[in-house]
C-alpha cells in the first residue's frame, strides 16, 4: 500500500508562485538530457477558450526509457549519476502535470494517458522520441510571458530547438573558463552527493531587456543581476525547486568571472555590490592584478590609505589630488587582499610629511654656518626679521642640502629649515616674491599644521595682509639682498 497521496490541486498552488514558464523549462530540459538532435516546443491558445496546448518533442531514437517514471514522483533516475544531464529528482513532468487539465506522453513504447478519469495507458506509439501534450490554463500575460521566457533558454549546439517553428539561436560567450565546482553525482546506492568536479562556465552579454541569470546547462535557474549571464555546464547544486544557488557557491562563480573578465570591468561595476561580495568571500581566487585593478577602479590611480601615524601625509595627499580612502571604505577583507596585492599603500609612504623635529623623524644633517655663502647669510638674516615681524617672536633657521628629502623647506617649534638641495644654493638671490611666498607658507603651520583647514587659510591670508602693512609702514625690512640687512 502506498504510504502517502500527492493533491494535484495543491500541488499546482505550490507551483503558481514559480511562474507558468518552469514548466516550459521543465521539459525543454528533459528533452535536452536526452539522445536527441531536435526539441520542437509548441504553445497554442485553443480558439475561444481559456487554454492552451502544450507539446514538446524530441527525436531521441529510444523514446522515453520507462514510462513509469511519468507518473512516479522522485524514482530513480538514471540522470542522477551523470553531472551533464540536467535531470536528477525525477519530478519535473509530474509538476507540469499538476497544471493540466488532459495530458499525455507519448513514446516509442507506448504512452500514459492523464485525464478526468485518472490516469491510464494507450497502445499508441511513436517511430521515434517522444511527445509530451499537455491542455492547461492560461490567460494571455503567462502567454505572453512563457513566448518571452523560453526564448532565453541556451540550447546546446547539437541540439536544434524550436519554438512554434522559430529555431531558438545558438548564442556565442563572450569568453568559456574552466574551473571546478561543487555539484551533484548519484553515488552507487543512487543517494545523491555533493562533490567537486571540473567543468566550463561560459560568460555572455545579457539579452536586451533581460537580466542577468544564472543558467543550469542552458536552463535558467535565478536573476542575479550582474553584469554577465552565466552559464554552468554541469549539474548546478540547487534546492528541490530548482530556483536558487547557495550564496557561496554563487560567491565562488562570481569571483572566478570577475579574475576572467577584470579587463572589462567598469567603475560602476568594481562598486556593485556582486564584485564586492565575491571580493570578500572568495578573495584567494583573484590575483593580485586584478585586486589591482579593482581598487584603481574604485578609488583612482592616484590613492592612498589613511595613515593614523602621519596626519599631514593624508593632508599632503588629499591637496596632490591623491583619494585618501578611509578603513570604512573597504570591509576587512578587502584591506587584506589589497594590502597583499600592494594595491594601495599608506599616505606616510607616498606622500609623507617632513619630521626633522620629531623625535622618531630622521634627522637632517645642516650646512655648516661657516659653509654658507654670502647671500644664504643674506638671505637667512631676512628671513629671521621678517619671522620676527609677523609671528612676534624670533625663530632659528637652518640650511640643508639633503637630495633625498623631497621638501623645499619645513616649520615647526619656530624653526625653520630650508632645503638648499632643492631650491638651489643661489635661490636666496633670486625673487623676493619666491621668498615671501614660502616664508608666509612655512610660518602659517605656527598656527595651524593642516594644509588643507581652513585655519591654515586663515593664518595664511593673515600674514599676507600683515606682510603688506610691514612693507607699506617698513620698506627697509625687505631688502634681503643687501649686506647691510645680514645677520
Amino acid at each position: 500500500m502506498d504510504w502517502f497521496t500527492v493533491d494535484k490541486a495543491g500541488l499546482a498552488k505550490l507551483l503558481a508562485r514559480k511562474g507558468i514558464e518552469f514548466a516550459l523549462f521543465e521539459l525543454t530540459q528533459n528533452a535536452w538530457d536526452e539522445n536527441a538532435s531536435t526539441t520542437d516546443i509548441t504553445l497554442k491558445r485553443l480558439p475561444r477558450t481559456k487554454y492552451v496546448e502544450l507539446t514538446v518533442t524530441d527525436d531521441n531514437p529510444e523514446g522515453f526509457s520507462n514510462l513509469a517514471h511519468a507518473f512516479t514522483l522522485f524514482a530513480e533516475s538514471s540522470k542522477k549519476g551523470d553531472a551533464t544531464k540536467r535531470g536528477r529528482f525525477n519530478a519535473g513532468e509530474k509538476m507540469v502535470l499538476s497544471l493540466c487539465e488532459e495530458a499525455s506522453i507519448t513514446s516509442t513504447t507506448g504512452s500514459v494517458v492523464f485525464g478526468e478519469k485518472g490516469r491510464w495507458t494507450s497502445r499508441a506509439k511513436t517511430k521515434t522520441g517522444s511527445v509530451f501534450y499537455g491542455r492547461l490554463k492560461m490567460t494571455d500575460a503567462q502567454i505572453l510571458r512563457c513566448e518571452q521566457q523560453i526564448l532565453t533558454v541556451i540550447p546546446p549546439k547539437h541540439i536544434a530547438t524550436t519554438f512554434n517553428g522559430n529555431l531558438i539561436p545558438v548564442r556565442e560567450p563572450r569568453k568559456t573558463i574552466t574551473a571546478t565546482l561543487s555539484t551533484e553525482v548519484a553515488d552507487a546506492e543512487g543517494y545523491l552527493r555533493r562533490s567537486e568536479r571540473k567543468t566550463t562556465i561560459d560568460i555572455y552579454e545579457p539579452m536586451a531587456g533581460q537580466v542577468a541569470t544564472l543558467f543550469e546547462m542552458g536552463i535558467p535557474v535565478v536573476e542575479t543581476g550582474d553584469k554577465y549571464s552565466l552559464n554552468i555546464n554541469q549539474k548546478v547544486p540547487l534546492s528541490v525547486e530548482r530556483d536558487n544557488v547557495t550564496p557561496a557557491y554563487l560567491a565562488k562563480v562570481r569571483a572566478l568571472v570577475i579574475e576572467a573578465m577584470a579587463g572589462e570591468l567598469t567603475v560602476e561595476d568594481a562598486n556593485a555590490s556582486w564584485v564586492r561580495e565575491a571580493t570578500q568571500k572568495e578573495p584567494t581566487l583573484l590575483s593580485k592584478q586584478t585586486v589591482t585593478n579593482l581598487v584603481a577602479l574604485r578609488f583612482g590611480e592616484k590613492r592612498v590609505s589613511y595613515d593614523p601615524t602621519d596626519l599631514e601625509a593624508n593632508h599632503r595627499a588629499a591637496a596632490e589630488g591623491y583619494t585618501v580612502v578611509h578603513g570604512s571604505h573597504m570591509s576587512k577583507i578587502e584591506w587584506e587582499a589589497a594590502r597583499s596585492a600592494g594595491a594601495i599603500q599608506p599616505a606616510g609612504q607616498v606622500t609623507p610629511s617632513p619630521k626633522p623635529f620629531d623625535a622618531d623623524g630622521k634627522p637632517l644633517s645642516y650646512i655648516p654656518r661657516d659653509e654658507w655663502t654670502p647671500s644664504m647669510v643674506r638671505g637667512v638674516g631676512y628671513v629671521k626679521r621678517i619671522a620676527q615681524r609677523l609671528i612676534g617672536a624670533p625663530i632659528s633657521v637652518n640650511l640643508t642640502n639633503e637630495s633625498t628629502w623631497e621638501f623645499r623647506a619645513a616649520y615647526g617649534g619656530r624653526a625653520l629649515i630650508f632645503n638648499m638641495a632643492d631650491l638651489g644654493h643661489d635661490w636666496f638671490d633670486g625673487s623676493l616674491e619666491d621668498i615671501n611666498d614660502l616664508i608666509i607658507h612655512e610660518l602659517g603651520h605656527e598656527y595651524c599644521g593642516n594644509h588643507l583647514s581652513s585655519d591654515y587659510y586663515r593664518a595664511l591670508t593673515r600674514l599676507g595682509a600683515q606682510m603688506t602693512s610691514i612693507a607699506l609702514s617698513n620698506p627697509e625690512l625687505f631688502g634681503h639682498q643687501n649686506t647691510s640687512a645680514a645677520e
